[in-house]
């Protein structure tokens, strides 16, 4: 008897390590995956700011120096000449590029050709106020299209259902430009509920920090409602499809009340390709976010890469996209490990 015990534990805790080194392997494998997709993002930006205006026979330079400026007796072209020394303009590509490896590395993107000020340090004062948007709009989404797609799938063929299947694909469609700009003027013009824009909230009696909160729900609602629609569809499905299954007759002929059925069994089958689909919506809401602090006069990452773009701002058009960017990565890293915790099942 005692031997067949530890027999068994043997067996266990062989099972156990086997798990571990195969989630291991996974975690190691989606690292190495991610570092990879970081590199070519890396290159492609060096690729797209750097080698095609050398290719087109572009010089960057020259767009800071207005037709026909002259500037005590210098003369244009040598005043252009002094903006590609100062910046590294006129250093061959390969060097460019090898000092470019280096600024990713360290963060150090130089300064900017706008405001004159280190890249670094304009990012750094921005990327909270991003993040403070984009996190709490994903993890909102999450929660509606749970909601509303266990919901729908129970109430399936009824008219609820073609309401929330029907509201959940238009809203997909709308553009978050058009969307936020309504959502603007109504909620801080007509209704005047929420500050206009960020410096009317710091300039506003009260507390600062519930002014900021006030600032950041109309945005946050309006990537809530064009992001959430396809996550809605997916739960809903998946949720029709896990109630025909044999295990939920099962359950429901053993008298277990139906919430428990939908939350606890049908929710944990159905809501994996959901949570594959998040990162999928942090790009879109990465994307959106361009227009959504342009619109709410919002000074964040999306508005300083509009900025950046605007004025060709070269330095800061390269550190907005790479902390974008790895940004993402981060976020999509930590749902490769969440995965692991949901389904153990998983493999790569």
């Amino acid at each position: 008897m005692e031997s067949a015990q530890q027999e068994l534990r043997k067996n266990l805790l062989s099972a156990r390590k086997n798990a571990l080194r195969a989630n291991l392997r996974y975690i190691g494998r989606r690292l190495v995956s991610r570092l990879i997709l970081l590199f070519a993002i890396i290159n492609f930006n060096f690729f797209l700011f750097d080698i095609i205006p050398v290719i087109f026979n572009i010089n960057i330079a020259s767009f800071y120096v207005p037709p026909g400026f002259t500037h005590s007796g210098l003369s244009r072209s040598t005043i252009v000449e002094g903006v590609e020394r100062q910046f590294g303009l006129n250093k061959p590509l390969d060097i460019r590029y090898i000092d470019y490896l280096k600024d990713i590395v360290t963060f150090n993107f130089g300064t900017s050709f706008h405001y004159e000020e280190p890249v670094t340090q304009l990012i750094l004062q921005r990327l909270p106020i991003t993040a403070m948007i984009v996190i709490p709009a994903l993890i909102l989404t999450t929660i509606m299209a749970i909601f509303f797609g266990v919901y729908s799938a129970t109430r399936e063929g009824k008219a609820v259902d073609h309401v929330i299947s029907n509201s959940a694909i238009i809203t997909y469609f709308i553009p978050v430009f058009w969307l936020g700009f309504i959502i603007w003027y109504f909620l801080t013009i007509q209704t005047n509920l929420f500050p206009s824009s960020y410096t009317l909230a710091l300039l506003e009696k009260g507390d600062r920090e519930l002014n900021l909160l006030y600032l950041f729900i109309p945005p946050i609602l309006t990537l809530s409602i064009t992001s959430f629609g396809v996550r809605t569809i997916l739960m809903r499905n998946n949720s029709i499809d896990t109630l025909d299954q044999d295990f939920v007759t099962v359950l429901k002929a053993k008298g277990l009340p139906r919430s428990k059925i939908l939350y606890k069994h049908v929710f944990r089958n159905a809501f994996l390709p959901v949570f594959t689909r998040v990162g999928i919506d942090l790009a879109f809401l990465l994307s959106g976010i361009v227009f959504i602090e342009d619109v709410f006069n919002i000074p964040g990452l999306g508005r300083l890469l509009l900025t950046a773009a605007t004025h060709f701002d070269l330095p800061l058009l390269l550190g907005d996209f790479f902390t974008i960017s790895l940004f993402a990565i981060i976020v999509l890293t930590l749902m490769d490990f969440l995965y692991v915790l949901i389904d153990p099942r998983v493999k790569y």
